[in-house]
Parts: C-alpha cells; sequence; structure tokens
C-alpha cells in the first residue's frame, strides 16, 4: 500500500514538473514572438464575416450617436478595410473591435485626443511593461466564433423560453422524495420518469442555447481578463486601470454564474465532471445557471461595452504603437484645435498613402477650395485619397505619413468610387446626387468638413453637368469647409477660378509610351491624353486622326463634326 502511494505522488509529482516545464517553454515562446512581431506589420487575411464581427461594438455605438464618425462610402470609398487590415496586430477580440472603432471614431476633443497619444506613446516607451501586458493579452485570445454583439447589445432572444417549464421540470425529481415514503414503487417510477422527461429536455435545450452559452463563456473570460490585468495594474496609467477595476467589480457575478455551463456539453468519461453533469441533466441547474447568466448579462449591457472598451483601447494602442514603429516616414500632426485663424486649412508636406508600396510624396496645402485636373491615371484620385486618409490618422492614430502636417480640425466626407445599384434600381447619377446630398447634409458650424468629390456628377450630359457642377460646388465653397475635387471639365477651372485655386497632374508622352511622375503641380492641366492613347495603344491611325480632327473643330466653331458616313 505504501508502495502505491509513492507511486501515485511521484505520478503527481511529475506531472505537475511537465506542466510547469511545459508552460515555461510556451511562455518564452510567446515572449520571443512578441519581440520579433514589434514594430512588424501584421500577416492579415480577413473575410467579410470578420469584418462584421470587428465592427460590432462600432455599429452598436453609433446606433445610440452616429454623428462625426467615417461613414459607410467614405469608408469604402478609401478602402479602409484594407488599411485596418494592414496595421491589425491585436491580440484580442475587444482589440478587433476597439481598434476598428477608433479608425471610424475621429477625436474633436484636444483632451481626448492627446489622452490617446500618450497612451500609444507610453507603449511604444515601456518596453517591460508592454510586454508583460501583451503576454496577458495574448493568453486571453481571440473569440471564433466572437458574440460580442449579444454582450453589448439587447439579447433578450438567448432566454429560455417558457421559463415556468424548466422550472416545474427541476422540481419533478425532488417530488419523488416524498412519493417513496407513500409508495416506494410510483416513487421510484415517478422518480425515473422525471429522469427521462428531463434528460429530453436538457438535450433539447442544450442545442438551443449555444449560442447564448458561447456568449456567457466570452464574457466570463472578459471578465478573468480584466481581473488578471488589474492584478498586473501599470501605477503610470492608473486612471485606465481604476476604470478597469471598477468594471470589473461589477461584473465579477458572472464569474461564478457561468462556471457551470461549461459541464452542458455532456459527459466525458471522467468521474467526477460525469457525476456533475449528471445533477446538472436530472436537476436542470446548468440551465438554471444559463437563464440567471443570460439575465445579468440583459442588465449589464453597458458596463460589457465599457469593460470591452477599456480592454480592447489598451490592445489596440499596443497594435498603433507597433505599427508606428514599422514606418519609415510619419510624424505627429499639429492640430490647430483653438486657432481663430481660418486661412489655412491644411499645410503638409511629402505626404504619402499608406496603401501604395513607392508611393511619390505630394505636399497639401488648402488656403481655399482646390479644384484637381488632369488625365486618366495621373494620381488625381490617389491624391485626394492620400488627403483624406492621412486626415482620419491625424484624428484617430495621432500621426500621420508625412514630413510635416499642420491642419485645423477637420471631418472627412468623401464621394468617389460611387456604382451603379441594380438591387436598388438606381442609376449612376442618382447615386452621385445622394452622395453628393450627404455632403451637403453633413456640413456644419463647429467642425469644418473636409470634402472630397471625384469627379463631380459625371453620371449626366456635358452641358448639365457643369452647370450644375459649377453651383453645387460654388456654394459648398460658401460653407464651413474645405473642398478637394477632381474634374475632366476644364470648363469649371475658368467658371470656379475666382473661388478654387487649380491644380494638375499631367503626363509625358512619347510616341509609344506615357509616363506619369504623380507629383501635383500648380494650375489647370493643359495637356489631353486621351487620343494619343489611342495611338499608342495600336489602333488604327484613321481613328486617331478623325478624333484629332473633330477635336480641331470643336475648338474653333464650338460643335462637334458628323461622323465620318454622314
Amino acid at each position: 500500500m505504501q508502495e502505491f502511494i509513492v507511486a501515485v505522488a511521484s505520478v503527481f509529482i511529475v506531472s505537475i514538473i511537465i506542466s510547469m516545464y511545459q508552460s515555461k517553454k510556451r511562455k518564452k515562446r510567446l515572449i520571443s514572438s512578441i519581440k520579433k512581431t514589434w514594430g512588424k506589420l501584421p500577416e492579415n487575411e480577413f473575410d467579410e464575416i470578420d469584418l462584421k464581427n470587428f465592427s460590432q461594438l462600432f455599429r452598436f455605438r453609433t446606433k445610440k450617436k452616429s454623428d462625426r464618425v467615417i461613414d459607410d462610402t467614405t469608408w469604402d470609398d478609401l478602402e479602409m478595410d484594407s488599411y485596418f487590415e494592414l496595421i491589425n496586430g491585436t491580440s484580442t477580440s475587444m482589440g478587433d473591435n476597439v481598434l476598428y472603432s477608433i479608425l471610424r471614431t475621429p477625436l474633436y476633443s484636444k483632451e481626448q485626443y492627446q489622452d490617446r497619444v500618450e497612451l500609444i506613446d507610453y507603449w511604444a516607451e515601456h518596453q517591460e511593461e508592454r510586454e508583460r501586458i501583451q503576454i496577458l493579452l495574448a493568453n486571453a485570445g481571440k473569440f471564433r466564433p466572437s458574440r460580442l454583439d449579444v454582450l453589448v447589445d439587447d439579447s433578450d432572444f438567448l432566454e429560455i423560453d417558457n421559463k415556468w417549464l424548466y422550472k416545474v421540470l427541476a422540481f419533478m425529481p425532488i417530488l419523488a422524495i416524498p412519493i417513496l415514503f407513500i409508495n416506494i414503487g410510483f416513487g421510484m417510477f415517478w422518480f425515473i420518469l422525471a429522469m427521462g422527461i428531463n434528460a429530453f429536455y436538457h438535450e433539447k435545450k442544450a442545442v438551443s442555447i449555444h449560442s447564448g452559452l458561447e456568449a456567457i463563456i466570452q464574457a466570463t473570460r472578459i471578465v478573468i481578463l480584466a481581473k488578471t490585468l488589474c492584478k498586473n495594474r501599470i501605477q503610470k496609467l492608473k486612471d485606465k486601470f481604476d476604470k478597469l477595476y471598477e468594471l470589473y467589480k461589477t461584473l465579477k457575478p458572472i464569474l461564478s454564474k457561468g462556471s457551470l455551463n461549461n459541464f452542458i456539453a455532456g459527459f466525458s468519461g471522467d468521474m467526477v465532471s460525469d457525476s456533475i453533469s449528471l445533477l446538472n441533466m436530472v436537476f436542470l441547474i446548468d440551465i438554471w445557471n444559463y437563464q440567471s447568466s443570460i439575465k445579468f448579462l440583459n442588465e449589464h449591457h453597458e458596463e460589457l461595452a465599457q469593460l470591452i472598451e477599456a480592454i480592447g483601447e489598451i490592445d489596440a494602442t499596443i497594435s498603433i504603437a507597433s505599427y508606428r514603429e514599422s514606418l519609415d516616414l510619419y510624424c505627429k500632426p499639429e492640430i490647430m484645435w483653438d486657432s481663430i485663424d481660418k486661412s489655412i486649412n491644411i499645410d503638409a508636406k511629402e505626404v504619402i498613402h499608406p496603401l501604395i508600396q513607392n508611393c511619390t510624396p505630394n505636399p497639401v496645402y488648402s488656403s481655399k477650395p482646390t479644384l484637381l485636373t488632369g488625365s486618366n491615371a495621373s494620381g488625381k484620385s490617389t491624391y485626394l485619397k492620400t488627403i483624406a486618409i492621412n486626415t482620419i490618422l491625424a484624428h484617430t492614430l495621432g500621426f500621420c505619413l508625412a514630413e510635416k502636417w499642420i491642419s485645423r480640425p477637420l471631418f472627412p466626407i468623401t464621394s468617389m468610387a460611387l456604382k451603379d445599384s441594380v438591387l436598388n434600381g438606381e442609376s449612376y447619377f442618382i447615386a452621385e446626387i445622394k452622395s453628393l446630398k450627404r455632403i451637403f447634409s453633413m456640413v456644419n458650424s463647429n467642425i469644418t468638413c473636409l470634402c472630397i468629390i471625384d469627379e463631380v456628377l459625371r453620371g449626366t450630359n456635358t452641358v448639365e453637368r457643369i452647370a450644375a457642377s459649377s453651383r453645387l460646388l460654388y456654394h459648398l465653397a460658401q460653407e464651413n469647409t474645405c473642398i478637394f475635387a477632381a474634374t475632366h471639365d476644364v470648363e469649371l477651372t475658368h467658371i470656379l477660378d475666382k473661388v478654387y485655386e487649380n491644380k494638375h497632374f499631367e503626363e509625358e508622352i512619347t510616341d509609344d509610351d506615357i509616363k506619369f511622375d504623380y507629383k501635383i503641380k500648380v494650375g489647370r492641366a493643359t495637356s489631353r491624353n486621351a487620343i494619343k492613347l489611342l495611338k499608342i495603344m495600336g489602333f488604327k491611325a484613321d481613328i486617331v486622326s478623325e478624333a484629332n480632327k473633330a477635336v480641331e473643330v470643336f475648338e474653333k466653331q464650338n460643335r462637334w463634326t458628323n461622323s465620318p458616313n454622314n
């Protein structure tokens, strides 16, 4: 007997030593990975479902308050999903959601802005503290699938249907006890019958409450992570961790409520676990516990949302700091928060687009509305996107991809990559009108709107396009706006000459090639390349010649010639 006890104890001790060794080895690998990936771009490949999950918190918040967030049209115009994918090095689902929300929610409070920049700077400057927190976040990991939406929003649908039924069924096996004193045989029959009914009910409910169970387990893991972070608090970030602790205290009851739900999966072969599973099944203990947990979550949506934001902010700002470290060129913007001088909107140097490798840097200067001209593929659209994206970065991440950036507080809104909508039955022109109307509706006296418009009203005929575009752009310029608009209609550069500053991109064309330098220049575009491109692309000489003659006639007589066959 003594030998048996020694053998069991030895096995137990060896198991502990092996477990400790493996745990230490995992931690060492994790630390190595954290060090190796710091300041490197993450390797991500997100699908539509991922992006939908990442936007859960943002959608919940904007459902209650939707002003001054980057709208879907602007987000899509600027391909911000791709940018989010590029920079997202978060470790948790909370970090995913908060980083997404940060990019879509520019800050216009100087205090909030400085607070975020200081937090990002802290992670960049304090490696030891950052890595300690990163280990905790990485151990928590990401949820697959994520149920954050039901944690922060209404989840009444997750509650048990016919709540009275499981309460009655749970009492049925207990009722067998007094029956046994009256009739042992009937009491045994009643108990077996109650067990069978409850087992059937339990099995049926275990399937229907799967989504809710995942939400409860995820809520539990979030609260446990909050507890762990509080135990590893950073004194220099006292306010952040104090808030985290207050939210943890409020949500701590979920830890006891959610604990037994793990046994709802069934029997595992372990005697202790299977005994607990049997009790759960007979007396529906985990069903009671499930309903209690869902009720608790429903009563604490706001606290859960705040906890997700608090943890996510830590994770997201670490990711932002790492991304910033990977950049060869960036600057902290100078936002003129309190300036009453409205003579300058933006004054920036060597600004680049973050999604374009070897992007040609350009200056951005705006003291009045700007009208861009130039041929196709010369760089107009990229320049417009570069301005808009860097404005977003200035107000969300606290840095720009530029050598210098000075600007007033600006709220970006775009009208660029529009499409016909077959499903909505809308023409391209109707989509344009709606897009421009939303820009006018966002203009306000508080924050200057950065209006980015690519090809105004391209979906209609030339005469009406020029007439309507000139009036739209003129009236938009009278508002509290900073405008950059691109057009192929050189006529607009003359009509709006006193209101808009003209700038352009140009190309160099040889007999068999066309080259772009992608550098912005002062003045309106004077070159044309459409017909020259026909020649370069190998179209017949008579097509090119006739097209050139038609242009010459129009410029001399202000009318178009008939086609050659007429």
